[in-house]
Order: C-alpha cells, then sequence, then structure tokens
C-alpha cells in the first residue's frame, strides 16, 4: 500500500501547491507582490494581463503587471498593451505607460493602444515611415483630446507614452521587417545570439513619472521611428520602462531574461508570465512588454 500511495500522481491541490513563486533577482525587495485593495477607479483596469498568438513565422507572447508599489497602495495599473493580427499574417503590437503623475493616465494608456488600431490606415497608407508615424501618431493624440473631453479633464490627465510596432509578414530570407514609432521613454529591443541590442540608434534617459516626460496627447512632435529586421531566431522585445531599467540597470536582470528567452522554444504563455513576474529589488513600477520570436 505504501508503494501504491508513494508512486501515485500528485493530486490538483499538491500540484498547485508546486508551483514556485516569482523568481528574485538580485536582493529581496521589501514590498510583497501579492495584490491588495482594488484600485476606487472607474473604469477599473485589472491587476495583470496576457495575451499570446502564433502567426506565420511569428510568436508572440505578450504581459502587463501592477507593479509592487500600485498594488501595495491599491493604486490602479498604468500600463496598457495591444496586439492585433493585419491580413494574414501582418502583426500590429503597442506598449503605453501613463505618467504616474496624471489622475487618468491609465485610461490614456488603454485610449492610446486602442486608438493604435483605429488608426493604423493612416500609418499604412504612406510609403515613407516618418510620415506614416507622424499622421498615426496625430490621430491617437486626438483621440485622446476627445476622451478628456468625454470625461470632462484637463487633456494632460490622460498623459501617456506609447510605443507600436509593425511586423510585416513576409518569410524572405532578409527577415521580418519591423517599423517602430514612438513617443516617450518606452522602447525597443532585439535579442540576437543571446544579445540585447537597442532598436533606436540613440537611448536617452528621461525623467520618470513628471510632466517633463515626453507624453501623448501633448508632444506629438516628439516622434522617433526606426526600422528593424527580424531574423530567425531573433526576438523582439517591446516594454515600458518598468521592465527596460531593470534590465538596462541590472545585469543580472538582463542575464536572465536573455537565458529564458533566447533558448529555441518560445516558452508557453504560463511559463511566460511567470518569467515575466520575477522580482528585483527597487524596481516596483508597472511592468509590460510584447514580444515577438522569429521561427
Amino acid at each position: 500500500m505504501e508503494q501504491l500511495l508513494g508512486s501515485a500522481q500528485p493530486g490538483p491541490v499538491e500540484q498547485i501547491r508546486s508551483i514556485p513563486e516569482p523568481l528574485v533577482i538580485g536582493r529581496r525587495p521589501m514590498l510583497g507582490s501579492e495584490p491588495g485593495g482594488l484600485p476606487s477607479v472607474h473604469p477599473r483596469h485589472p491587476d495583470s494581463e496576457i495575451d499570446g498568438a502564433a502567426l506565420p513565422g511569428l510568436v508572440v507572447r505578450a504581459a502587463s503587471v501592477r507593479g509592487d508599489a500600485h498594488r501595495y497602495y491599491g493604486t490602479p495599473r498604468q500600463d496598457a498593451m495591444g496586439i492585433w493580427q493585419i491580413g494574414e499574417s501582418r502583426l500590429l503590437a503597442c506598449v503605453a505607460d501613463g505618467l504616474g503623475s496624471k489622475e487618468l493616465s491609465h485610461v490614456g494608456a488603454v485610449e492610446a493602444c486602442r486608438s493604435a488600431y483605429d488608426n493604423l490606415s493612416d500609418l499604412l497608407e504612406h510609403a515613407e515611415l516618418r510620415t506614416g508615424a507622424e499622421y498615426f501618431i496625430e490621430n491617437i493624440a486626438d483621440d485622446l483630446r476627445q476622451k478628456a473631453t468625454s470625461h470632462e479633464v484637463p487633456v494632460d490627465a490622460l498623459s501617456t507614452t506609447f510605443l507600436a510596432a509593425v511586423i510585416d509578414g513576409s518569410t524572405a530570407a532578409s527577415g521580418h521587417r519591423v517599423h517602430i514609432m514612438r513617443v516617450g521613454d518606452s522602447t525597443a529591443l532585439l535579442l540576437h545570439m543571446g544579445v540585447w541590442k537597442q532598436c533606436f540608434p540613440e537611448e536617452r534617459e528621461e525623467p520618470v513619472a513628471t510632466s517633463t516626460t515626453y507624453a501623448l496627447p501633448g508632444d506629438t512632435g516628439r516622434v522617433e521611428v526606426t526600422t528593424v529586421d527580424l531574423h530567425p531566431g531573433d526576438m523582439l522585445l517591446l516594454c515600458t520602462d518598468g521592465l527596460a531599467k531593470p534590465m538596462t540597470q541590472s545585469e543580472k536582470v538582463s542575464d536572465q531574461l536573455s537565458a529564458w528567452w533566447s533558448r529555441p522554444t518560445p516558452p508557453s504563455l504560463t511559463a511566460f508570465f511567470w518569467q515575466f513576474s520575477f522580482r528585483a529589488k527597487s524596481y516596483d513600477d508597472d511592468r509590460t512588454a510584447v514580444c515577438v520570436w522569429r521561427v
């Protein structure tokens, strides 16, 4: 009887108990990672989101989680994200980070991502990327202004950074062509053979959560654009500064994410969310990323 019990498969409760807590990289944070009180905002923004997709030659994983500080104080996640398949194999992906000092920036971040899909035609109809991006960003800003009017709040109450990428569906040997545009400090990186590479030619240090951070709807003239190729084995990362900061300031974090995400097979949705939920001392901001593997 003991042998039979000892060889039995663990039951559902035992399996659940075996799921590890998110990995702590470096020193343990002071704040806990469990959500606290529900934010008293309307419409309510969920604590976390996860999404994914498989397109010809591409695997997508995406997540957005509320930072430890917002969980502790019961305030809303101010990040947002979106992924959409356009036609047979083209992908639109975006991330947004509402400015922490603005009361409805979480609404602005969600609205900016929703508006990106609605205004995509303004980007695609222009052969020159910068021209298309300028129209695209201006129309998103107009939607944010209209949203502010409907909420009867100042326009800058919805201030948010914004980054979007359009990945062409071609599977040519040269790789999938990726067109990226942004306003603010959200960024894009390419993971190539285990090494992180910045997609924008010059990264800059921007103050965080202040009125001086470039953001929509006000800073439409600050749009930056770049184009990269996504080759087999590469991974494109679009992220808010809640992930970009620990990656650029902690070698342990960037090395761990590279080890996880440069494996031959992209992680499952559940594995990706666990990896993405890592904890690191002093990094308690909201965290959002869209990862696209070329397979």
